[in-house]
């Protein structure tokens, strides 16, 4: 997909450069997944990511992979994933039998991850630790195995927002960071046919991987171009050497030269610079001391011997002499000056935003927004993302988990016959004895959903004050909820009630509407507004949601719960419902929407256990921007 305020800023021959490098990262890919990690691909569903991936999938084919892209799904289970006991066979024979999962199979192959931004954490650490060690150990209903797999991961960088990013640890192990995004489909070449190998290249590139030798000079230039662009990760610095080693395979070298080093550096270290190289400072000539000049009036002594004439075979000598020191100082200058060479080279290929990038790193690992996309996350018993099975009695609303049971049990079926034999038992044929011990219950991941309540003061002393900044900031803030798939509710109170003006929804046009008409005048039944949205959190909770409230008001009561009239008595009511509203915990935050902050507002958010925020002399938009702060606080 084009974007074009990403396009815009980058010239042509920079994006033709940018596919070239996808290009050739796919090739390097398929000579050595596992050495070099992978790829994590930032870029969305769209005609540009399909063609590199086919691009990748015709390149391995010819690299002698059969399979080369599987596919891990975004919810997979422990058992798909790194294997367990296969029930059929199991059954079957009447012994344990072990099956292979997803990461097994992709053996010298390349797990494809859709939407790794989403990918569970508990994921995430199973695949990592299958890239570090080379193998994936089963250890499960007792049974034991250890299977050996060397793959490499091409991770799909889907996020929206800029801080919706793969996991730290599927970043560190791979070799590569592209980004197509800033790609549309005319920017591409028509074809790629000229930019794939033969097959034979790949399979003899594959093959002499591990003889290429990297000299001390090149890892010396390496770690000092390393050092200068703030890359301190030792898995970089591997990964860069193998790269290295690739391209020299490739091109048939034994040994990395500095061309290779160069490319290298620029697929791997360049992408994940911290900052920019500094240039050395230019070498300040040596000025001759006092001591060493010689005044004009001296004179050079007359009575000089001339110097000895020196043979031809003793200037032969010398002069192999001189060219010998010249070849030692050019040596050991070879270091530095690769070092600069590459680093060079190097600098060219960083990213043109990256000092951008740099600046708002502290913003993007903040998140945006009011309070997260989802809700609270917990540990349920009937829906959700499942999260395997755990020994228990299927009592109390809890699920049985038969397959998983009958996972447990099969493994211990010809000790419980021997026993039932030594016993004198009669054997039951074709029957699974199963006992206590093997009941397994399903657990789920719940994410529940948020739901944000506001309670807008629509009293005559706020709609005097602040009502039309609270009109404002609410609709900014049901704009916001909206792009979250948060669920949204107003209440308002006036006069002697409180309204559900709003009941719990999702739709922004119903929210806007009923907050346009939302009327203004009257006293303010504080108590009466605490109770009733306490309730409808505690309904909304019991749904599933996770609740959420917002009031604006200045915290002024003067309606009594019986609808008297009266500031006294209203007061002791309003301290009354907000002690008992204490005790449900809800997240809250109390927004002091009067001229000047009250002691009355912040005393009432103290008996609820809000957050408290005075905001005097403040519009629609600071109003909300500090709800939205304050939402991440509380």
């Amino acid at each position: 997909m084009e974007n074009p305020e990403q396009t815009q800023e980058i010239s042509k021959s920079a994006k033709l450069e940018t596919w070239l490098r996808a290009l050739q990262v796919a090739q390097l890919l398929v000579i050595n997944p596992h050495g070099l990690g992978g790829v994590i691909l930032r870029a969305r569903s769209g005609p540009v990511r399909d063609r590199w991936l086919a691009y990748l999938n015709t390149i391995a084919q010819l690299g002698g992979m059969r399979l080369p892209l599987r596919k891990m799904p975004l919810g997979i289970s422990d058992e798909n994933l790194i294997g367990g006991i296969d029930l059929d066979q199991t059954l079957r024979t009447g012994k344990a039998i072990l099956r292979q999962g997803l990461l097994a199979q992709c053996d010298q192959q390349l797990l494809l991850m859709p939407m790794a931004e989403r990918v569970e954490v508990g994921a995430v650490a199973k695949v990592v630790s299958a890239l570090d060690n080379g193998f994936i150990a089963i250890e499960r209903d007792g049974q034991s195995r250890r299977i050996e797999s060397h793959f490499g991961v091409v991770a799909l960088d889907e996020g929206i927002e800029d801080d919706e990013q793969p996991n730290e640890k599927i970043r560190q192990r791979v070799a590569f960071l592209l980004n197509l995004d800033i790609l549309g489909w005319r920017d591409l070449p028509e074809t790629d046919d000229d930019f794939v190998p033969d097959s034979q290249s790949l399979q003899d590139a594959r093959e002499n991987f591990s003889n290429v030798t990297v000299s001390e000079d090149s890892l010396d230039a390496l770690v000092g171009v390393a050092e200068q662009l703030g890359v301190i990760s030792i898995r970089a610095l591997n990964l860069a050497i193998n790269t290295a080693k690739c391209l020299a395979a490739f091109d048939k070298e034994d040994e990395v030269s500095s061309m290779h080093l160069q490319r290298a550096i620029a697929l791997v270290l360049s992408p994940r610079a911290t900052r920019m190289p500094q240039s050395a400072p230019p070498e300040e000539e040596e000025l001759p001391s006092e001591s060493d000049e010689q005044p004009e009036n001296e004179q050079e002594p007359v009575d000089q011997e001339p110097p000895p004439e020196t043979s031809p075979e003793d200037q032969k000598q010398e002069e192999e002499q001189e060219q010998e020191d010249q070849e030692a100082e050019s040596n050991a200058e070879t270091p530095q000056a690769l070092e600069d060479e590459i680093l060079e080279a190097a600098q060219a290929a960083i990213p043109a935003d990256l000092l951008a990038r740099l600046a708002d790193l502290a913003d993007l690992k903040s998140p945006k927004g009011m309070g997260g996309k989802t809700g609270a996350v917990k540990v349920g018993r009937m829906r959700g993302r499942p999260l395997g099975n755990m020994p228990g009695m299927p009592e109390g609303g809890k699920t049985l988990s038969i397959i998983d049971t009958l996972r447990a049990a099969v493994p211990w079926q010809r000790v419980r016959r021997a026993e039932m034999l030594a016993a004198g038992k009669t054997i039951p044929l074709g029957k699974i004895m199963i006992r206590k011990e093997d009941f397994r219950i399903k657990r789920y991941q719940e994410r529940t959903q948020t739901l944000t309540m506001f309670i807008v003061d629509a009293s005559g002393s706020s709609a005097m004050h602040r009502l039309a900044e609270a009109k404002g900031a609410v609709e900014l803030l049901l704009a916001e909820c909206y792009i979250r798939r948060d669920q949204v509710a107003v209440m308002s109170f006036r006069g002697s009630a409180a309204e559900l003006i709003l009941a719990p929804t999702r739709s922004l046009v119903k929210a806007k509407r009923a907050l346009s008409g939302l009327p203004g005048g009257g006293g303010t039944p504080l108590s009466r507004a605490i109770d009733e949205s306490f309730e409808v959190a505690n309904a909304s909770m019991r749904k599933g949601l996770t609740p959420a409230l917002v009031f604006l008001t200045d915290g002024r009561a003067n309606i009594a719960k019986d609808g008297s009239p009266g500031r006294p008595k209203a007061m002791e009511d309003a301290q009354q419902s907000a002690r008992a509203a204490s005790y449900y915990s809800f997240k809250s935050l109390w927004i002091d929407t009067s001229p000047q902050a009250r002691d009355e507002g912040k005393a009432m958010a103290a008996l609820l256990g809000s957050m408290y925020l005075p905001l005097p002399n403040a519009g629609a938009n600071e109003v909300s921007q500090a709800i939205m702060q304050g939402l991440k606080k509380a």
